[in-house]
């Protein structure tokens, strides 16, 4: 598929789910979609405010840079998030940024006296889920969360023996999750 220059059109959560009565692409579970791929299953679900601001933060007048927010949450119910980091967070330089945030809610988190549940690898990505014609026929291309992903939530999940889950915000107002 030439994306330069064929015309796609975003899609939202709303077409998703009426995409998901017709396709085997996507399934709905409840108040949610479920996308499957070779790594893994993902929820989709209509992003919430938070997410739909942190997208809005990535795109500039002409181009778009990935963010990425670290969310710890405790057992007591306290959520806590680090500063917004610029810049795909599978890069070396940026996994130790993210290192050096999770140190630093680990910090906030004890100097409370709380307990950790798990983190949450929030960022932002250019790439959603879209439709567009190829050929006289409707082709969806669904984003979502990547291998490289999910191999940086597993390196990060083994090195300090939490959990790690992942949010991908995409364009449409659709946020992936991990299971």
């Amino acid at each position: 598929m030439d994306l330069i220059k064929k015309k796609k059109s975003i899609l939202n959560y709303s077409e998703l789910k009426e995409i998901s009565v017709k396709s085997s692409l996507i399934n709905a579970d409840g108040p949610y979609l479920i996308q499957k791929s070779v790594w893994s299953k993902q929820i989709l679900k209509s992003s919430d405010s938070f997410e739909k601001e942190l997208f809005k933060k990535s795109k500039t007048l002409f181009s778009f840079r990935e963010l990425v927010v670290i969310r710890v949450k405790t057992k007591q119910g306290l959520s806590i998030e680090s500063k917004i980091l610029k810049g795909e967070f599978s890069s070396f330089s940026n996994i130790q940024a993210l290192e050096s945030e999770i140190h630093s809610l680990d910090f906030q988190v004890r100097k409370k006296s709380f307990d950790i549940d798990y983190f949450e690898i929030i960022h932002t990505h250019p790439t959603g889920c879209y439709i567009e014609k190829e050929d006289g026929h409707d082709v969806i291309s669904l984003g979502g969360l990547s291998q490289s992903d999910y191999d940086v939530a597993n390196y990060l999940q083994s090195k300090y023996e939490v959990r790690f889950g992942l949010k991908a915000i995409c364009p449409g107002g659709v946020t992936y999750c991990s299971i």
